[in-house]
């Protein structure tokens, strides 16, 4: 509910009570009392300070009449007031019931997310363990295995060397030996013989067998020949065993001054490296 007030000057006129009372019924104020003709003499003043005040005046009776109909339950702006303050109070319940299911909402992912956590550092824990374990296991197992081949290096190494030391001795046997025997008797020439007469045609000589560099014959001794490849690896063979990457060997013969290890791919002959 307002005030009417017509103009500044019938704000004037009315007084103060007037307009409160106005105010408070709803009605417009009744003028006040004219002024008396001695009182003229105040028109003198200022008509803009006069304005000035009345308009203050007009303004505080404004704000008492709201005062008063926000203080009166029967007026129908108090109603609207309050309906819009329900309105608010309500939507504020049903936002602080929102917030309050969306932290409970989140209190819950949170202590999820911790269980998961929990979970994944503990299967962590338990895979670390066993993967400490399984690579020590491996160590050890690599540990175990280095010193097998050690072993076996060592072994070879033994065994290649009493070969070597048999070689040696059966070369210094056969030296002596060769040293102390008498030596042998010419036999008689035999009697020369008619050079044959050739009469069909003249065979082409045999192309020279191959020489295997790949190997080399160090030495020989009743009918095994000692060889050597270039990785210094040291292989017995006889008539009939096999050599790595060559072949069967066929023959272990001597010719000229060298023993040659003869196979289907070439001689194996002493070589200088």
């Amino acid at each position: 509910m307002t005030t009417n007030i017509d103009s500044p000057a019938e704000a004037v006129k009315a007084s103060p009570d007037a307009l409160l009372k106005a105010a408070v019924s709803g009605g417009k104020p009744k003028a006040a009392p004219t002024v008396p003709t001695a009182a003229k003499v105040g028109r003198r003043l200022d008509g803009v300070a006069m304005g000035l005040a009345g308009a203050a005046l007009a303004l505080g009776t404004v704000l008492g009449a709201g005062t008063a109909m926000l203080a009166t339950p029967r007026s129908e702006g108090t109603g609207v007031v309050l309906a819009e303050i329900n309105a608010a109070l309500e939507a504020n319940r049903l936002e602080a019931s929102r917030l309050a299911i969306a932290s409970d909402r989140l209190d819950k992912s949170v202590a999820a997310l911790k269980e998961v956590s929990e979970a994944a550092r503990s299967e962590a824990k338990v895979r670390g363990g066993a993967l400490t374990e399984k690579v020590g296991k491996t160590e050890t197992a690599l540990v175990a295995k280095i010193a097998a081949l050690g072993e076996r290096i060592d072994q070879a190494e033994k065994e290649q060397a009493a070969r070597l030391a048999a070689t040696t001795a059966q070369a210094d046997k056969r030296t002596v030996a060769a040293a102390t025997a008498p030596a042998p008797v010419p036999a008689p020439l035999p009697a020369a013989k008619a050079e044959p007469v050739q009469t069909g045609s003249i065979t082409e000589p045999k192309p020279k067998p191959a020489i295997i560099e790949s190997w080399a014959v160090r030495d020989v001794y009743d009918g095994t020949a000692m060889l050597e490849d270039r990785r210094r690896r040291l292989v017995e063979v006889a008539i009939g065993d096999s050599i790595p990457g060559v072949g069967r060997v066929e023959a272990v013969e001597r010719r000229g001054r060298e023993w040659v290890v003869v196979t289907r791919q070439g001689l194996v002959t002493p070589q200088p490296w």
